[in-house]
């Protein structure tokens, strides 16, 4: 199965690299921002709040009404634009085009590779779908902080930020005063440093038809899955689940049929908390020796997490995208995620959920009672 699984692994590579595209953003030099930095938003001020953010109220009414009116830009406001991304390993631009109604297009500055298209929703656009705003909300506090507004590609925006439970700050969102499209993004460390910034340098509102759009530009996700059709991929070997751990809730569900991305269909199945995304592919079968070593080419390495063994490819500052790659009850799963602050763990908790399935021969009785045995004596049987 070995030319199944690379296409698939490829593929996984080209969703996160449209996700980098658009959820980083190089901007002003200084990239650390202190906890102590908290100024307040607009609206009621209530000055104990302020200096104590833990003790803040669930929300600010204005932030809700901000986000709500982001979350709806999208399927309203068309436009085109280059996004520039950044996080600790480098730097890329994208010229965005958005269409309301169809989808976005997206191609990378400067490359010859094929322009990415995507239905409206499911771009992984910064500007895309509402509904990582609403779990924005759902998970995170959000709040006004009127002292961060700013001019970014010569339009004034708005700020909002997000604050975890603990009162700690976890994004900065920069939201377009006229239109209230998303114009930038920051997501931060547990420092308070900036591990990825994105956001438009230029933007065109409206003056974007349907020739904007190429016919060669396609949609290998043709398919969307309800709860109905998961149960169906889910008895024909895919794993499909309905939500993953550490509050990652379903988004999005679709299936490529065979031939479009590998020879057998594939599920993607796109995961968010309002903050954090995991785009999940799932193929039925196993892997081959084969493929292992194709994962070796491509830089992976075989990698204990949660206690599975998987091929693992970055989720290091110097390559904050991580990809992994396992078996699981019969089926092929690859996981990628590039906006957790640890990918890793992120990566931990899915297998400790979903654990990677023994090798073939690794668990005989033998093998059983040597490791036993080991654990008893301190000798090898």
């Amino acid at each position: 199965m070995s030319r199944r699984l690379l296409l698939v692994t490829s593929a996984a590579t080209g969703v996160s690299a449209l996700a980098v595209a658009t959820l980083a953003l190089v901007g002003s030099a200084d990239t650390t921002t202190t906890t102590e930095a908290w100024s307040g938003w607009t609206g009621r001020v209530d000055t104990v709040s302020v200096a104590d953010r833990a003790a803040m109220t669930p929300d600010d009414p204005v932030a809700v009404e901000l986000l709500s009116r982001s979350a709806e830009a999208a399927s309203s406001v068309a436009y085109a634009g280059v996004a520039v991304s950044w996080d600790r390993s480098g730097t890329v631009s994208t010229e965005l085009t958005h269409l309301p109604g169809r989808g976005t297009i997206a191609q990378p500055v400067g490359s010859s590779s094929q322009a990415k298209f995507a239905p409206e929703g499911r771009s992984g656009s910064f500007a895309d779908d509402g509904r990582p705003l609403s779990l924005l909300r759902d998970n995170y506090r959000v709040l006004r902080q009127a002292d961060l507004d700013a001019i970014i590609a010569g339009r004034p925006a708005d700020a909002v930020v997000a604050v975890d439970a603990a009162g700690v700050l976890q994004a900065r969102y920069w939201l377009d005063r006229d239109t209230r499209l998303l114009l930038r993004k920051e997501l931060l460390d547990t420092s308070g440093a900036v591990r990825q910034r994105t956001g438009f340098t230029t933007l065109r509102i409206g003056a974007v038809t349907t020739s904007a759009i190429p016919t060669t530009v396609q949609d290998v996700w043709t398919e969307p899955l309800d709860a109905a059709a998961l149960v169906g991929a889910r008895i024909s070997g895919c794993a499909c689940p309905d939500a993953l751990p550490g509050g990652l809730e379903l988004l999005d569900s679709r299936r490529a049929p065979a031939g479009a991305v590998a020879t057998m269909p594939v599920v993607h199945q796109l995961f968010s908390d309002g903050l954090v995304s995991v785009s999940l592919f799932s193929l039925s079968g196993g892997m081959s020796a084969d493929d292992g070593a194709g994962l070796v080419d491509r830089g992976f390495q075989r990698q204990e997490l949660a206690g599975s063994y998987a091929w693992v490819r970055g989720g290091t500052e110097a390559a904050p995208t991580a990809t992994v790659v396992w078996t699981c009850r019969g089926s092929v799963l690859t996981l990628v995620t590039d906006d957790a602050v640890d990918p890793l763990s992120t990566a931990a908790a899915v297998l400790a959920a979903f654990p990677a399935d023994p090798e073939p021969g690794s668990d005989t009785l033998w093998t059983r009672v040597a490791r036993g045995w080991t654990r008893v004596t301190g000798q090898a049987a």
